[in-house]
């Protein structure tokens, strides 16, 4: 479930020279300073490193370097267990002549891919937000293609869904399979002990809540009414449903700041969004097939990514 990640480190002085010539670095200078770094060639090998006294520093894809080792091929949009992952980047290490007790992370993502019954992007339009967090659609991809919560540098978790088989199309990707949707959740700012990110314990914790956030993943619901329930208030009701009272009277206040709506259409919807609580007893919300296939799918990844690797390292 390991993708994008960035490990930092320091090596023994006199592995420097072994390190440059296992993964091809080139020498470079700035300033007085010679430092070590990939050449192009890292593009087609899956690893970044730089080397700057004895600092090291790598980004890779665990998925990626995992699938090329398995298949020949640099890609992840093959599923893999959280054991593939901890087997790779133990490998990573030892390429880097890096010991575990002297790495740390500063970024990772921790990713799942599914193979649904539909293309992708239908599924990220029924997405409403996570977590009490607004997925948006992600302004360098076209309308549902890829949905994040907000970047902004504040945030130190992101949440992404986007459509893995639209991504491999533009990557002109040969042999994409149809309909894979990917969830992705990026750490990033952080500084965590390599040791400890790999033990069962933070493996556990962080699948757990990978789990926990994204069957939290708020999908549109049909919304049936109850009988007597007039269709004017089906049509509020399920607005209500979608944004929740606080935005609906926010939205409905500038309405009527703005002369859109009269003061006793935005009194009447602001008098029945205080009292939701009462009203929202009146209809009754029901998945939709989008919903329920996303949330079997998402228990299946998680039983196999994590808990198979519970089972393994027991």
């Amino acid at each position: 479930m390991f993708d994008k990640i960035t490990i930092k480190g320091k090596v023994a002085i006199e592995d420097v020279p072994t390190i440059v010539l296992k993964n091809y670095l080139e020498e470079c200078t700035q300033g007085d300073e010679v430092f070590y770094k990939s050449t192009a060639y890292a593009n087609f090998d899956g690893c970044h490193i730089e080397i700057r006294g004895t600092q090291i520093k790598c980004r890779c894809s665990i998925c990626k370097l995992w699938s090329k080792e398995h298949t020949g091929k640099l890609e992840n949009s093959k599923p893999m267990t959280m054991a593939n992952a901890v087997r790779t980047i133990n490998s990573l290490l030892l390429r880097l002549m890096l010991r575990p007790e002297d790495a740390w992370v500063t970024y990772y993502e921790i990713g799942l891919t599914m193979k649904m019954e539909r293309p992708a992007d239908e599924y990220i339009n029924e997405v409403l937000d996570i977590k009490e967090r607004t997925m948006w659609n992600d302004a360098n991809y076209p309308v549902n293609q890829q949905k994040t919560t907000e970047k902004s540098k504040h945030f130190r978790k992101i949440m992404k869904i986007y459509n893995k088989t639209h991504e491999a199309e533009e990557k002109k990707r040969v042999g994409v399979e149809k309909n894979v949707l990917r969830i992705e959740t990026i750490y990033r700012h952080q500084k965590v002990a390599l040791t400890e990110l790999i033990s069962s314990y933070y493996l556990r914790k962080i699948g757990r809540i990978f789990y926990e956030d994204w069957t939290a993943l708020r999908f549109r619901r049909n919304i049936r009414a109850k009988e007597g329930v007039r269709l004017g208030q089906l049509e509020r009701a399920r607005e209500l449903f979608a944004i929740g009272p606080d935005a609906y009277i926010a939205k409905y206040k500038q309405m009527f700041v703005d002369r859109q709506i009269t003061k006793k259409q935005w009194e009447t919807m602001r008098t029945y969004a205080k009292q939701w609580d009462r009203h929202k007893e009146m209809f009754v919300e029901e998945q939709t097939e989008y919903e329920s296939e996303y949330k079997d799918r998402i228990l299946r990844g998680y039983q196999v990514g994590i808990v198979t690797h519970w089972k393994e390292n027991s």
